[in-house]
């Protein structure tokens, strides 16, 4: 959808989200806002309306084949590839993401089987690739799965529940027990699953019934509705960046945020989301709007500022960038040690990726200096690949000395790594 459209339909102009009057808007008042608020909610259901049918096209052509050809379900599955950086990704996860988000508007009873495969293979891969956190990808296809009320799927549900320590917390029980917590109970009862006596003792009667069963599953309805006009424009954002369609998706999140309160809140949420996306200068000035509004004690004033500064350098303009680091130093705490060490790092570790960024030599060097006396005194090198940007800072510099310095580093640093592993 062309930004043009989206302004005049919204009335967001301006990457920030600012509004424009409505053209019939003459004398202000009440009645006036009130006109440019209908008009802007039904441009807004029109524009929106059609961008959503857009995005849906492809994933309901997948559901579909899906459907009709069972023999294609391979193709969703989990299989574990690697890109040129050696990290592991999941080739199936774009494709079984795509059917999946169809399934949530379009629910059939004969979709089971599928829906079983797919809950089994975002198992899969949150257990070969996903060491912690749980996103909404595994909780909707389990949910899925929930509302068909089969007491054989507990199995299945537990299996998701125990991956990580993450989805053990946030994977809730109540996917167990959607086809009844008497049925759930004998079914459990009846197994031999190694994990009986624990299930068993996870299903507390005063906590577990019936009724909280049923409030979960309209809080998970309400969470993932089957009408896409009840989605939120933030949650349409993720879909859109899940498709590969960047420009949407920051269209999307731009007008959820204008919408909201101007709070440090959504301001972060909007900058995460642009910085995600790409679009960096987009989210430098969210950033320094994030900087404006907030109150926040010292030491959070030195994570915005940091957090600036790190989009500066990563859009390119590393002459800002240093000036915010030059800022950001005078909010630092004085001690380097101790729970602020973290914050230290990152810090010391941007002005040298600042450093690796700066074309011209003499500036490259002064800089270099800055950096080298910052690092001195941060504890436990080994973390947050400071000693790589350093590393790197000192070849940009031309400074053989300080590399040979920070090789020591390394191999002292590595040595105090595994003395810690070895003491946890």
């Amino acid at each position: 959808m062309p930004w043009a459209l989206f302004s005049q339909f919204t009335g967001v102009g301006g990457m920030l989200g600012g509004r424009v009057p409505g053209a019939g808007c003459r004398v202000p008042g009440a009645g006036c806002r009130a006109e440019e608020s209908k008009g802007r909610a039904k441009g807004r259901t029109m524009s929106f309306s059609d961008e959503q049918e857009r995005l849906l096209r492809a994933p309901r052509s997948d559901l579909e084949r899906a459907r009709r050809k069972p023999e294609s379900w391979p193709d969703l599955a989990f299989s574990a590839g690697h890109t040129t950086e050696g990290r592991v990704i999941d080739r199936g996860k774009a494709a079984r993401r795509s059917v999946l988000w169809a399934l949530q508007y379009d629910r059939r009873p004969q979709d089971l089987p599928l829906l079983r495969f797919l809950l089994q293979q975002e198992t899969l891969f949150y257990r070969e690739i996903v060491p912690w956190g749980l996103a909404s990808d595994l909780t909707l296809a389990g949910f899925l799965v929930a509302e068909h009320r089969q007491p054989e799927d507990l199995w299945l549900h537990w299996s998701a529940k125990n991956i990580s320590f993450d989805t053990a917390l946030g994977y809730h029980l109540y996917h167990l027990l959607t086809c009844g917590v008497a049925a759930a109970v004998d079914t459990v009862r009846a197994s031999a699953h190694p994990d009986r006596g624990r299930i068993l003792d996870d299903i507390t009667a005063d906590r577990h019934t019936d009724a909280a069963v049923e409030r979960w599953l309209d809080e998970q309805r309400a969470l993932f509705p089957s009408d896409p006009a009840d989605e939120s424009l933030s949650s349409w954002a993720h879909h859109a960046a899940g498709l590969g369609e960047r420009e949407a998706s920051r269209l999307f999140m731009t007008a959820w945020a204008a919408g909201e309160p101007r709070t440090e809140g959504t301001l972060n949420t909007l900058q995460h989301h642009l910085a995600q996306l790409g679009f960096l200068t987009e989210a430098v000035a969210v950033q320094r709007e994030v900087i404006a509004v907030s109150d926040a004690p010292p030491d959070a004033s030195a994570f915005n500022l940091l957090t600036l500064g790190r989009l500066q350098r990563r859009a390119g303009d590393a002459t800002s960038a240093w000036r915010t680091l030059e800022e950001t130093r005078n909010v630092m705490p004085a001690d380097k040690r101790g729970l602020r060490a973290g914050l230290w790092r990152h810090f010391v570790k941007e002005c040298f990726l600042v450093v690796t960024h700066t074309p011209d030599d003499a500036t490259a060097r002064r800089r270099f200096a800055v950096s080298d006396e910052h690092l001195r005194g941060v504890p436990r090198l080994w973390m947050d690949g400071v000693l790589d940007a350093a590393l790197a800072a000192a070849e940009q510099a031309g400074d053989p000395p300080a590399l040979d310095r920070y090789r020591a580093l390394r191999q002292a640093a590595d040595r105090e790594r595994e003395q810690e592993q070895d003491i946890g």
